[in-house]
């Protein structure tokens, strides 16, 4: 690990670690009066001892920006936003302005791009490029970089990755032109290099300039290796300062971020890079979240640098607690995209399930209170937890019963789930930071009235949590059957044919975990998905034992589950045979199986040996309603699903807990 704290030199610029805060966007971006915001967030990754911070993507024109929440450099009113944030920002770190342009990613009708290919994500076909217009963009790079210099960014990044319009250029998926600007492989490589021709022009001797490009695209027909090492080795015989790897398209069906992705997945790819790019600093990023991890990518010496963006959200502290040895206590990005990504492609702010003060740190501003009050937090939920932490660091003597041998509540049935054995990082976190900050926890501590009364609360805090919503059905007796808690939990074991009844998450998880009990390995996923190939990578069928149908009366299966990472998971459970029906009501259960009636009449059987209800939760605010009636003139706080069991989800736990904390 010692050699992640050792500086690296970028251009004239000297990094203090080999860590840098990648690109991501904030979604405030494009509005006016949010440098102070943008500054604080920013900020507060520097002071946890982050050297360089890339920003989310700021378009170098018009036609480039993805969508209505991006700054663009040659508007002035976005401009002085960002010269703004940077002169507060000054002396703490070094800002990289992320130079950026969509391509036919651009959600807006005049999107542009190599050429008139439409993106299977975009609704717009886009207007191929002319060669006049070619030079015209890449001229606007440079001014932009000239812009980004004079408003007080310390460097660049040109995005020439995660399919946009650089990397565009670069694939013959995207480029069928037959100019200077395509063909083969050398001309499909030109718009890159003369992008950073352009820039490199426009700034000093010595400015850094790093170029993210993909590693590896994720679609079928995308540049070999030896292609991608073409690229590298051209853009290092240009004199670029680094280059960042990136990983997949926007419209690949390959998962590169999420938890069906395993930790460190993409390194690999990074450090074949470097093996055949000497001389230029490699770094890598995608999945990098913990200890592990980062031990064993400095280790290996395989990579210069790690990029991480989304653990930043999570924890601003990382660096520091690495340094100073206390990696028990920092909070890990989970990798549920729930408060991020997807926040950002629906355009609105960005945060973190696990840590919601993220792009809200002048929101919740932590005062110690001068009337300290003793808190009882009923619940080791997220909520709970949450609760506690935030109620303590604010000043309050806080205490946490909790009725079972361990925290965690929902989080620990979640943890069973492959890839959400991450929710066990969230748990490891809050039980250290719990106990460094002085939280006492009382576990296999029923709360009753009686309990609750001998501590003598000023301030009671319900975060009692759900139970599984009962569901009678006309011959449920004939099959063994149970609920997805007694699931998770192992007190029921279903057979080899097995229907879920209920489609919403909770269906969808506990159809992954029949299907596969084991969390994604590097082997695993390189071979589900094809990655070998480099060309081909797609998601392949596979044969499992046990048979699988989720049930679902109406809506879309999946309810609760984010855009960003349900269709890779519907997409793996399809691939093992697993079978999804909805528009629908249940008639009964026999011994051949469960019967339901479709809406158009249809009368369907599913032949099952077992049955697992996933058909949703109850609140569990009894012993509030109570406690709330016998001593109304006592402060009583209901919380997360305790509160409303509707469409709850770590989010709002979360956030919930936090806002109870700031309201005492």
């Amino acid at each position: 690990m010692n050699q992640a704290f050792t500086p690296i030199q970028l251009g004239k610029l000297t990094l203090p670690n080999r860590f840098l805060m990648g690109s991501m966007h904030l979604g405030v971006e494009g509005e006016t009066g949010v440098a102070n915001r943008m500054a604080t967030f920013y900020g507060k990754r520097f002071e946890g001892g982050v050297g360089m911070i890339v920003t989310g993507g700021i378009s170098v024109n018009e036609e480039g920006k993805g969508s209505k929440s991006f700054f663009q450099f040659l508007d002035p009113n976005h401009a002085n936003e960002l010269k703004l944030m940077n002169e507060a920002l000054s002396g703490k770190g070094i800002m990289c302005a992320q130079l950026f342009h969509a391509g036919r990613y651009a959600f807006d009708r005049n999107c542009v791009a190599p050429s008139a290919i439409r993106a299977p994500i975009n609704r717009y076909v886009p207007k191929e490029l002319s060669e006049e217009e070619c030079w015209k963009t890449i001229e606007d790079f440079g001014r932009s970089a000239k812009i980004a210099y004079e408003v007080g960014f310390g460097a660049v990044e040109i995005m020439g990755s995660e399919g946009y319009l650089l990397n565009q250029f670069f694939s013959p998926v995207t480029n069928h032109r037959n100019d200077y600007f395509g063909g083969d492989a050398k001309r499909r490589m030109n718009f890159s290099i003369e992008v950073l021709r352009a820039v490199k022009k426009n700034l000093p001797e010595g400015f850094p300039i790093v170029f993210r490009m993909s590693g590896i695209d994720l679609i079928p027909g995308n540049p070999s290796f030896e292609e991608v090492v073409g690229l590298s080795n051209a853009l290092r015989d240009e004199n670029v300062t680094a280059l960042n790897i990136g990983i997949g398209w926007h419209e690949s069906r390959v998962p590169t971020i999420s938890q069906l992705v395993p930790r460190g997945a993409w390194v690999p790819i990074a450090r074949r890079i470097k093996e055949q790019t000497p001389g230029v600093p490699i770094i890598a990023s995608n999945r990098v979240n913990d200890v592990s991890t980062i031990h064993q990518i400095f280790s290996e010496q395989s990579v210069d640098i790690i990029s991480m963006a989304r653990p930043f959200l999570a924890d601003p502290y990382i660096i520091h607690k690495l340094q100073t040895n206390q990696s028990n206590r920092i909070n890990t990005c989970v990798a549920c995209n729930q408060a991020c990504l997807d926040h950002a492609f629906q355009e609105k702010h960005v945060s973190c399930i696990v840590n919601p003060m993220a792009m809200n740190e002048e929101k919740y501003v932590v005062h110690k209170t001068d009337k300290p009050k003793h808190v009882l937090v009923i619940g080791t939920g997220p909520a709970g937890l949450e609760a506690a932490r935030a109620s303590k660091e604010l000043g309050h003597d806080v205490t946490i019963f909790e009725k079972r041998d361990q925290i965690g509540g929902q989080f620990q049935l979640a943890s069973h789930i492959p890839g959400k054995s991450e929710f066990n990082e969230t748990i490891r976190y809050y039980k250290n930071e719990l106990n460094e900050i002085g939280v006492k926890i009382q576990l296999n501590q029923e709360a009753t009235i009686q309990s609750i009364q001998s501590q003598n609360p000023d301030v009671v805090i319900f975060a009692s949590g759900v139970v599984p919503r009962a569901f009678q059905l006309k011959g449920l007796e004939l099959l063994p059957h149970g609920s997805y808690a007694e699931y998770l939990t192992g007190k029921f074991v279903p057979g080899n044919r097995v229907a879920v009844i209920g489609g919403g998450g909770i269906g969808v998880d506990v159809a992954h975990r029949l299907t596969e009990d084991h969390d994604p390995t590097l082997e695993s996923y390189n071979k589900k998905y094809n990655i070998a190939s480099f060309t081909n990578a797609i998601v392949q069928k596979e044969t499992v034992t046990r048979k699988v149908a989720v049930f679902r009366r109406n809506g879309k299966h999946g309810a609760g589950l984010g855009p960003t990472t349900f269709w890779a998971l519907k997409q793996a459970l399809e691939s093992v045979g697993v079978e999804f029906y909805q528009g629908l009501s249940y008639k009964e259960v026999t011994k051949e199986g469960l019967i339901v009636v479709f809406k158009n009449g249809d009368e369907f059987l599913y032949p099952c040996d077992s049955i697992i209800l996933c058909v949703g939760q109850e609140k569990e605010d009894s012993l509030y309603e109570e406690y709330s009636k016998k001593f109304p003139n006592q402060r009583a706080i209901l919380i997360g699903g305790a509160k409303d069991a509707r469409n709850i989800d770590a989010k709002r736990a979360f956030y919930e807990g936090i806002e109870a904390a700031y309201s005492i």
